[in-house]
């Protein structure tokens, strides 16, 4: 016959069952002795309380972006200090005495607003700058005909487009006319003990216009255009017409033997020929 189990004594064993150990067999782990080796410390980089984590280092900030911000900076604040001073040094001296404004702000009596609205494309207003043209001269192109007596501004309104109109007339036209061209080409004069100086050539193509004519590459405001001789008489036009306007970027472009040039330049020659064929 089974004997009943002996009833469980506080302080003894538990009896095996659902309420105890398991009845049969080892425990989960085994017998054997406990493992070996050496004990578990904590995780890499742990710091115990109260430092807690390590702190993460900040980031380094890149310095490229640093240049470029400062660049564009120094872009922007050269951009402005120009054309305020461009626009000091044509409209502020409109209101001074003395030769500088003698025939300045009349008709250009080379050529009508109606002639170069219709040449240039756009509404131009234009007007003689008399001795004005020597202070304006930074603004203007005037590498040709630099002393022209008669020269005209045009400005346009609506994108703030320049246009330079110079004429000259006398017995000498022909030599002037040569004397700016081989002056376009550039020069290079030796002043001795291994110094020399350079001016920047300018010449562009030969056009077939008057009795003789060529163009002229741009000039740091992407102004370009063309001298025509008729006769005794020279023109010069320079424009920026061909372009987007002051507020555009330039469309700069390398031409042959790596010389920096405008893509607009061929037509401002184009349309300073056309209102060339204007000009009285």
């Amino acid at each position: 016959m089974t004997q009943p189990p002996a009833p469980y004594r506080p302080g003894s064993y538990p009896p095996p069952g659902p309420y105890g150990p398991p009845a049969y067999g080892p425990p989960p782990n085994g017998w054997g002795p406990p493992p070996q080796g050496p004990p578990q410390g904590p995780p890499p980089g742990h710091r115990p309380p109260p430092y807690g984590p390590p702190p993460v280092p900040p980031k380094k900030k890149g310095s490229a972006g640093k240049v470029v911000a400062i660049v564009l900076v120094v872009l922007l604040a050269l951009l402005a200090l120009g054309g305020f001073f461009v626009y000091r040094a044509v409209s502020g001296f409109f209101g001074t005495v003395g030769g500088l404004t003698e025939g300045a702000g009349a008709e250009c009596s080379a050529v009508s607003t109606a002639d170069v609205n219709a040449a240039l494309g756009g509404e131009w207003t234009v007007f003689q700058l008399g001795g004005l043209s020597q202070i304006a001269g930074p603004a203007l192109d005037s590498r040709v005909l630099a002393d022209a007596p008669t020269t005209c501004w045009a400005s346009e309104d609506k994108d703030g487009k320049l246009t330079r109109i110079a004429r000259y007339e006398g017995p000498d036209a022909a030599a002037r006319f040569a004397q700016e061209k081989e002056r376009a080409k550039g020069s290079t004069v030796d002043k001795g003990n291994g110094l020399s100086v350079s001016t920047e050539g300018y010449l562009g193509k030969d056009v077939q216009t008057g009795d003789e004519a060529f163009c002229t590459t741009g000039d740091p405001l992407a102004s370009a255009g063309a001298l025509v001789r008729r006769g005794d008489t020279l023109v010069y036009v320079s424009t920026t017409a061909a372009g987007g306007g002051a507020a555009a970027v330039p469309d700069i472009k390398i031409g042959e033997d790596n010389q920096i040039g405008f893509g607009t330049d061929d037509a401002n020659c184009a349309l300073a020929v056309k209102l060339i064929g204007a000009v009285k």
